[in-house]
């Protein structure tokens, strides 16, 4: 693989949340409207309450049967509920975060239970990894882009590491895409918005003969963006993206399945804008820093730029104006290709399944990290990435038991390269940067798990993982910011990995479940910024113990509640931090992470017409590290932090109202809401980072007719227009930068389907 030859980037004390006005506001108005229509008895054919099935261990299983701690959404509830990209269910998931530091173009971070990529370089992979259609995605940048047409979404918070093996320390995010059916079916939705969003989806389904089906699926975004370049009076983080999916099933006997899966997605559009931070009261270098708040708000300056961040924005500082001086603006172009078989093969006792993917990006992105009008930190990310996959497992069970072995096979070849300023600048001030990267890794395991009764009540699972990964890194740099260090590395790493766990089910109904276990991310090479040899040493492999109680339970028939609780330790956390742009980044083994916390789930029908999905999260995470990093010119220890992105609690809430038209058909009135303590964005924990809690209100009404063949809807996000940051971080003795949350946004959707 050769790089891309083109050139186009401490837990504080938790407090008890409160709702603020607007939330409350929100969370009773869905309910006091539908009220007010009157208590008759409604057809509720639009309920998002159902048991949903899941394959968190290789197998069919439902939810409530699986002794992990896994939420699922339906693709139905899915769209039901409004959600418009795959990870919007981020919202409705205790203890998961997510943020994507330069929109789809990056890798998404997601966090569960405080573990989360704690780097923003394409040469890593994340620990909480990114399945879709049972294919793991190395390197998942593009991939909202391919969310849509789904039958389910699974989240599993916890290591993995017995079936799903690497990389999984904090859990993972499966999506799986409706198949192609037996009886021809066609969908379409069309939706309008703010900032000219324009939202076209389709798919289509049905035999072709009676031993082949298809499917096909397409999806394009477009919109002006929410974001206004103050300085060009142009707009950035818009969206002009496509994708598509097309599948063929075959019956290739009576026992014996092939299904073709090809994929792809392209995006060309203009990168998001950052908010500029100052952090002295004024421009010299003696000068006291700001408070945070004032910091955060845009009004202090620095002796770097002599503006704050007011100024940068022309006056304007918040999540819709930001400054870029790049000419050219700042693009982002992502491109990406894929392909699946998966051959399922039924015998007497036992089945085999065979999966072979392939996937390749293509991404190149700009952005400009110092938010001002000023060409400084400028720059440019580009990444040519190819990953081969295949697994091959059997599954097979007996009177008491089930089981699962098989083989798994992972290479991966990335090209990368990093430059400054934007290619637009060079020809008036020249390049002054350039990073490029090869990193190719190859990686096989092992891995079976066998779930054993006991007796009519207990039930023993045990798992085991063998894992095997080998990395090449080569780095070509110059020019450079730093010395010109052109080397070259290896690193090989091995770890057995498992789980061992004893199920109770004292009645029908009710699960409840004890485990240890355990995982494995394996260690890596820095891709960007490495100012020093030392930089570029490869940093060794993160592990994980885990252990879990948990309860499953069904109350009074009809009330669903899940409880989890853990408590983890993280030997040598993978973590990089950004020390100024003139020192260059370091990725380090940060030191051991503790975590401990609890995890409510419960999905209630109040009444025949009205439901409410409700879940709460709990966690502490605590740093064990003897490492010092200076951030703005102030020294801070790992030791005692907390976990970036980890807030202290979490709730979330969704409430659906019901009513009945008779024969016109049926109106939903939907109200969800998800909080969010205070934490911090940084594994310094240097106050710059910290967000203060926020929460997150939506709502939709929408009409469906008698046949649900129509629907039409209303939706409105962010109703009180929180403005918060998804991240932020210090690039300069006195300066840094934030990355803004969405604006409140509004729109209408039309739906078919037959």
């Amino acid at each position: 693989m050769t790089a891309p030859n083109r050139s186009k980037l401490h837990h504080s004390d938790a407090q008890a949340p409160r709702l603020t006005l607007p939330g409350r506001t929100l969370l009773f108005s869905a309910i006091a409207l539908a009220g007010t229509l009157g208590a008759n008895s409604a057809l509720a054919q639009q309920s998002v309450l159902e048991e949903v099935t899941v394959t968190a261990q290789k197998r069919e299983q439902s939810m409530q049967d699986v002794s992990v701690a896994v939420s699922a959404f339906s693709g139905d509830a899915i769209d039901k509920m409004g959600f418009e990209e795959g990870l919007d269910i981020t919202q409705q998931v205790p203890n998961m975060n997510f943020f994507a530091i330069f929109g789809e173009a990056s890798s998404p971070s997601v966090s569960l239970r405080g573990i989360s990529l704690v780097n923003f370089s394409d040469s890593w992979e994340s620990p909480v990894s990114i399945y879709v259609d049972d294919v793991y995605r190395g390197n998942p940048a593009g991939s909202a882009i391919q969310l849509f047409d789904l039958e389910r979404v699974e989240v599993l918070r916890g290591p993995q590491g017995t079936l799903y093996g690497r990389n999984t320390t904090g859990g993972l995010v499966h999506y799986v895409s409706r198949k192609p059916t037996e009886e021809f079916e066609a969908s379409a939705s069309a939706s309008i918005g703010t900032y000219s969003e324009s939202i076209l989806e389709g798919a289509m389904s049905g035999p072709i003969s009676d031993s082949v089906r298809g499917r096909i699926a397409v999806k394009t975004t477009q919109n002006d963006g929410w974001q206004t370049n103050t300085v060009t009076g142009e707009k950035l983080n818009d969206t002009d993206s496509f994708g598509y999916r097309t599948q063929l099933e075959f019956d290739l006997a009576d026992n014996a399945n092939l299904l073709l899966n090809v994929h792809g997605s392209s995006a060309d559009q203009q990168s998001v804008g950052f908010a500029h931070m100052g952090y002295l009261e004024e421009a010299s270098g003696d000068a006291n820093k700001c408070s945070i708040g004032a910091i955060q708000a845009g009004r202090c300056t620095s002796a770097s730029f002599d503006m704050t961040g007011i100024e940068a924005s022309g006056g304007r500082y918040g999540p819709e104006y930001v400054a870029s001086g790049a000419k050219g603006g700042l693009g982002t172009e992502i491109d990406t290709f894929g392909s699946s078989a998966t051959l399922i093969w039924d015998f007497e006792n036992f089945s085999l399944t065979s999966i072979t993917a392939y996937e390749e990006l293509d991404k190149f992105l700009q952005d400009d990290g110092d938010g001002t009008a000023v060409v400084y930190f400028d720059e440019q990310y580009g990444v040519d990435a190819e990953q081969y996959t295949q697994e091959i497992r059997l599954n097979g069970n007996t009177e008491k038991s089930n089981w699962v072995t098989g083989f798994y096979y992972y290479k991966d070849d990335r090209g990368l390269v990093t430059e400054a300023p934007t290619t637009a600048d060079w020809a008036e001030l020249g390049l002054w940067h350039r990073e490029i990267v090869t990193l190719d890794s190859e990686s096989w395991a092992l891995f079976g798990q066998l779930e054993y009764d006991l007796s009519q009540t207990l039930t023993l699972v045990s798992g085991l993982r063998y894992t095997e990964e080998e990395r090449d890194f080569t780095q070509d740099a110059g020019p450079s910011f730093y010395d010109e260090i052109d080397t070259t590395g290896d690193l090989s790493d091995n770890a057995t990995t498992g789980r061992i766990g004893l199920d109770w089910r004292p009645s029908a109904g009710t699960l409840a479940y004890a485990s240890y276990s355990t995982g494995f991310k394996s260690g890596g090479f820095s891709g960007s910024y490495n100012s020093s040899p030392e930089a570029t040493k490869p940093v060794g492999a993160e592990n994980i113990d885990n252990f879990e109680l948990g309860l499953k339970t069904t109350l009074a028939e009809v009330y669903r509640l899940n409880m989890a609780a853990f408590h983890y330790k993280v030997d040598d956390y993978q973590a990089q931090v950004f020390l100024t742009v003139a020192d260059g980044s370091v990725i380090t083994n940060a030191g051991d992470v503790t975590g401990t916390g609890a995890e409510v789930e419960l999905t209630a029908p109040i009444t025949e017409n009205f439901e409410v999905i409700a879940g709460a999260g709990w966690l502490n995470t605590e740093f064990d590290s003897e490492q010092l990093f200076f951030v703005a010119g102030d020294a801070y220890t790992l030791d005692g932090n907390e976990l970036p992105s980890a807030p202290g609690f979490t709730y979330n809430l969704v409430a659906r109202y019901y009513q009945s038209l008779g024969d016109n058909g049926e109106l939903v009135f939907q109200g969800d809401y998800a909080w969010q303590d205070d934490h911090y964005l940084q594994v310094e924990n240097d106050p710059y980072s910290k967000q203060s809690a926020y929460g997150l209100a939506n709502a939709k009404v929408a009409w469906h007719s008698p046949t649900d063949t129509y629907s039409v809807e209303a939706f409105a996000r962010n109703l009180a227009n929180e403005e918060y940051f998804t991240y932020q971080n210090t690039l300069g003795s006195d300066w840094g930068y934030g990355v803004w949350g969405q604006p409140r946004t509004a729109g209408l959707r039309f739906n078919w389907k037959m």
